[in-house]
């Protein structure tokens, strides 16, 4: 059975879709988009993307990790929809559709219906061949009331250190890409985090899956949406100690 959690650690949860178009990308179609959706998500705004694939280091909790990671290239630009408190919102650009859940993400029951609403209007409007990939991530924040833990205790995704080294650690960060079957990979980043002004242990647990790149109908999309979520959702459970979950306040 899923657990349940009053205080989920949910920092942002994410759920993104890139498309293999069946027709070259038209800027008329996101306005298309918000006049449907514009009840639920009445801001709008425009972003600006840059992206580009190459290996550098990611960020993480004011940290780094060498690993292929984003760098800036010439400017891509996506339109955002977001809820009149801008903690829901749906981003659209050439050939992707990402949703997003900022704190306070209540539970998946509440996520999932935005996810398969903003996918159905792209799928009207846009006409995708199919889908390429899809990805669901959750990036979690514990936050523990103490100046000092032993990391064990809450979160089991750490490093191992030789036994002959102090095992007191100022900082830490850790990445690993884990193949789940055929379907996608796993991607766990874990770290700490210091936070100015902040004396409570704050640690960073996120989880990300993708699927593999392939050609996927979109009205089969949420079943496999419906898998990424239960990978990711094991592999938190897998992650953190009964210790965090007194944190989290278990419902039962």
């Amino acid at each position: 059975m899923p657990r349940n959690y009053k205080n989920p650690p949910v920092a942002e949860a994410l759920c993104e879709f890139l498309f293999e178009p069946s027709q070259p990308w038209d800027w008329t179609l996101p306005g298309l988009m918000y006049a449907e959706m514009k009840r639920d998500f009445p801001k709008k705004r425009q972003q600006t993307v840059q992206l580009q694939l190459q290996l550098g280091v990611i960020p993480f909790g004011g940290q780094g990790v060498a690993a292929p990671s984003l760098t800036p290239t010439p400017a891509l630009s996506r339109l955002q929809f977001l809820t009149e408190d801008e903690k829901t919102l749906v981003q659209v650009g050439p050939d992707v559709l990402t949703v997003n859940k900022l704190k306070p993400y209540s539970s998946w029951g509440e996520f999932k219906p935005l996810i398969r609403d903003a996918l159905a209007v792209y799928s009207d409007i846009a006409k995708p061949k199919c889908i390429r990939r899809l990805g669901l991530r959750y990036i979690n924040r514990i936050e523990i009331p103490a100046g000092e833990v032993d990391v064990e205790q809450y979160l089991l995704a750490h490093p191992r250190i030789p036994e002959s080294m102090p095992q007191r650690l100022n900082s830490w960060v850790q990445r690993a890409e884990i193949p789940i079957s055929d379907h996608g990979v796993l991607v766990l980043q874990s770290g700490s985090v210091r936070e100015p002004g902040n004396a409570n242990i704050v640690f960073m647990l996120d989880l990300d899956f993708g699927t593999v790149q392939g050609s996927l109908p979109a009205e089969a999309a949420m079943e496999r949406v419906e898998a990424a979520h239960q990978q990711v959702e094991s592999a938190f459970e897998a992650c953190v100690t009964a210790k965090a979950r007194l944190l989290f306040k278990e419902v039962v």
